[in-house]
């Protein structure tokens, strides 16, 4: 979850991420945002307390919940929500700061609502190198074995490595976020007909019904898109370098954070929105990340072919490709010599190789060594 700066006051978004917490799924960022709203208020600190000592002792989850005085909590949090507002217009500073301790301590209140009150799908940890799905009121989903569920109004069904789902417009209004770990890779289809693939180590943040004026997801890592045409509903998706507006087409996304921005154009149209600048592309062309803008060139149809198992590249620095490496054999990279990382190759890994396979190969063509240890790849 993402808490932006300028959002209001949303104690949904905010149970769910007290949720993660004590699910031991949260991430870094969030759990910073938490621990410091607890941090500000010993009434938070103290109640949180509580609730985990309270769930500790309890053997029963009902009887954790027979225990936990909601209304009390509750007169205790309105409390301090008032002076954390008096606060803020006595020093002035970003509302932000105080939206999020106050909010964090109205979330405790009802943690065990959240963690005790849900359907049997829910589980507390997110499942270790397994494609998940995480809707926004805190539940996790596991992907790694064919099934059938519900979810407020929305039925899902997971087979052979595919997601798709049929939402009752009268119900679902939630937004979910499909997690796929490194080694892996997964194909979903939206509400509208849309297909994705989504590549190792990305997540793609959808809603179960789209809004009727525009079709919007988030995407991390990368995927490849197959969109439904519909002209009078524009489909956009989100990055965190830009933005792709979409006109009805097939295209590939990369926006692996710390690596080089792609869109890629197979057919159709699209447009990259950056700030100012609004390029639109056609077949052949993909836009791409350069000194803080966006540049146009062609590019190769056989460097998608991720999908398939196998990744093309043509005169790449081998730090690239090693990245490739880190997301589909799940390892750490390691340099004796930056030297290394720089050296050009062309050439193609088969994912269905083994990793050993694939560094025999590499030593075999370029002289270079490497050695996995404890999950970290050492080139030498």
């Amino acid at each position: 979850m993402h808490l932006n700066k300028e959002m209001e006051y949303n104690d949904e978004y905010i149970k769910a991420l007290l949720v993660e917490k004590l699910a031991g799924t949260i991430s870094e960022e969030d759990e910073l945002m938490v621990n410091k709203a607890l941090s500000d208020s010993p009434a938070a600190r103290a109640y949180w307390q509580h609730i985990l000592g309270q769930f500790q002792a309890s053997s029963r989850a009902s009887d954790f919940l027979d225990r936990l005085d909601e209304q009390q909590a509750w007169n205790r949090i309105s409390k301090e929500l008032k002076d954390d507002q008096h606060a803020i217009e006595a020093k002035k500073v970003p509302m932000w700061r105080y939206v999020v301790s106050s909010a964090a301590v109205l979330a405790i209140a009802f943690i065990g609502f959240w963690m005790f009150r849900g359907h049997n799908t829910v589980t507390l940890q997110a499942p270790h190198h397994q494609v998940y799905l995480k809707t926004d009121d805190g539940q996790t989903l596991d992907l790694s074995a064919d099934r059938k569920f519900e979810i407020a109004g929305t039925e899902i069904n997971n087979q052979s490595k595919e997601l798709s789902y049929t939402s009752d417009a009268s119900k679902s209004l939630q937004w979910a976020t499909l997690v796929v770990p490194p080694t892996k890779d997964y194909k979903i289809k939206l509400n509208d007909g849309t297909t994705v693939w989504l590549n190792a180590t990305s997540s793609l943040r959808f809603p179960f019904r789209f809004d009727l004026s525009k079709r919007e997801v988030y995407l991390k890592g990368e995927a490849y898109f197959e969109v439904a045409k519909n002209a009078k509903v524009p489909f956009i998706v989100h990055t965190d370098y830009a933005a792709i507006q979409v006109h009805g087409t097939s295209f590939n996304i990369s926006a692996y954070e710390n690596e080089v921005f792609t869109a890629s154009l197979v057919e159709g149209a699209i447009s990259a929105v950056k700030d100012q600048e609004n390029i639109l592309l056609k077949p052949g062309e993909e836009v791409f990340a350069r000194s803080g803008t966006l540049g146009v060139r062609n590019f190769d149809a056989d460097l998608l072919s991720w999908r398939k198992g196998s990744y093309y590249f043509h005169h790449k620095p081998l730090g690239e490709i090693a990245q490739v490496l880190v997301r589909w054999y799940d390892v750490k990279i390691d340099w004796k010599s930056t030297a290394i990382s720089k050296q050009i190759f062309t050439g193609e890994i088969d994912k269905s190789q083994s990793l050993e396979v694939v560094l025999s190969n590499l030593q075999l063509t370029s002289g270079i060594h490497s050695k996995l240890e404890k999950g970290i790849l050492t080139f030498y």
